[in-house]
């Protein structure tokens, strides 16, 4: 490599290490190679996976998927088929559907599209972390407006900081990690007064009270996004859709998209997943009903503050040094996920909402760690 070459792939190498960096969550593995635990008995609740869902159901799926699939093909059938079916679970025509790889990769997509260097994002804080991200990337502005103490959202500030500032407003509601979904009226103050789009992400919509897909033909301007890996129990699969305006989608599809983004095999078991609805909606009321056990559970610890929540996780706050409780359930072999600060409230953690025994070892290390 001659020096020019060199001097420009150094100041490349430079520019992107100057990038937010997306910190991956510990895994069972970390744990395991951490603390000596065999993974068997690493109970994880540190990344809001759907764990009511039964390996058993997912598995026969997949089985049904490899036996129907021919992987030599590309999947264009397979998307006009996993759209129709989409449109047919949300109530909208299928043109109103874009696919991707993961709702991530869907948000990424939609602000390398409507965003440039000189273009400004807002958000709440705190948030889901992949907007900041994404927008970092690109090389925008990126503005946070935190939330009320309620941790409700304060709509005056955020269109008074986005005046003149036409962009993308990013609204995660259910909000991640604070588990509280945004009340209908804000949201639709919200959407009518952006002077740009208006992103609400509905990862954990399934779990909550309702939806805004009702408002979709109404606002031009909204993009929801939504995904299989929670509700629906298929994160490894990697599969997100988002739902919004016929131009938009249109505009996205066939001009800035990659083809075939979803592989065949994500398609077709995205797919089976809502033809068994039923099943799906059973493992949601029953996670429902859990949530709100292990909300009371450890609410009845002293030292521990539970929030209340409308998604699959639970955000807490512990009195004692949140880096030591951290630490001490990690030795216990028990997984959450560290937040830190919220607002003004300190010492907070995060914990999926799992099955009933692995609740009950959560409680139980909790408890003797917290007393």
């Amino acid at each position: 490599m001659d020096k020019i070459s060199e001097k420009w792939l150094q100041s490349k190498l430079k520019e992107i290490k100057s990038f937010i960096k997306y910190v991956k969550p510990e895994s069972v593995l970390d744990v395991a190679l951490e603390t000596g635990i065999e993974t068997e008995r690493v109970t994880k609740l540190n990344q809001n996976e759907n764990l009511f869902l039964s390996k058993e159901l997912l598995r026969s799926l997949l089985n049904e998927v490899i036996n129907e699939i021919d992987p030599r093909l590309y999947s264009k059938e397979g998307e006009i088929e996993l759209k129709n079916a989409l449109g047919k679970y949300v109530g909208l025509p299928s043109d109103y559907v874009i696919l991707g790889n993961g709702s991530d990769q869907i948000i990424d997509l939609i602000i390398r599209t409507f965003l440039g260097k000189d273009s400004v994002a807002i958000s709440i804080k705190p948030t889901y972390s992949m907007y900041k991200w994404s927008v970092n990337h690109l090389g925008a502005k990126y503005f946070e407006v935190p939330l009320k103490e309620n941790f409700s959202l304060n709509v005056k500030d955020i269109l008074e900081s986005s005046k003149d500032k036409v962009g993308i407003c990013f609204i995660c509601s259910p909000n991640n990690p604070t588990g509280n979904q945004f009340e209908l009226e804000d949201m639709r103050a919200l959407i009518e007064n952006f002077p740009g789009l208006v992103l609400v992400d509905e990862a954990y919509v399934e779990f909550a009270k309702n939806s805004l897909v009702k408002f979709v033909k109404k606002y031009e301007n909204l993009i929801i996004t939504r995904t299989f890996s929670k509700a629906f129990g298929l994160a490894g699969a990697r599969i997100g859709y988002a739902l919004c305006d016929t131009e938009i989608s249109t505009a996205i599809f066939e001009y800035a998209q990659l083809p075939y983004s979803l592989n065949c095999i994500g398609l077709k078991l995205a797919l089976k997943a809502l033809e068994r609805i039923d099943k799906f909606k059973k493992s949601i009321e029953g996670l429902k009903e859990e949530r709100g056990r292990l909300i009371k559970r450890l609410n009845a610890i002293k030292g521990v503050k539970a929030f209340k929540s409308d998604a699959n996780f639970i955000l807490f706050q512990v009195t004692k040094p949140y880096e030591k409780v951290f630490d001490e359930l990690l030795s216990k072999g028990i997984l959450v996920r560290k937040i830190g600060t919220v607002l003004n409230l300190e010492g907070c953690l995060r914990v999926t909402v799992g099955l009933p025994y692995m609740n009950e070892s959560f409680i139980k290390a909790l408890t003797s760690i917290s007393e």
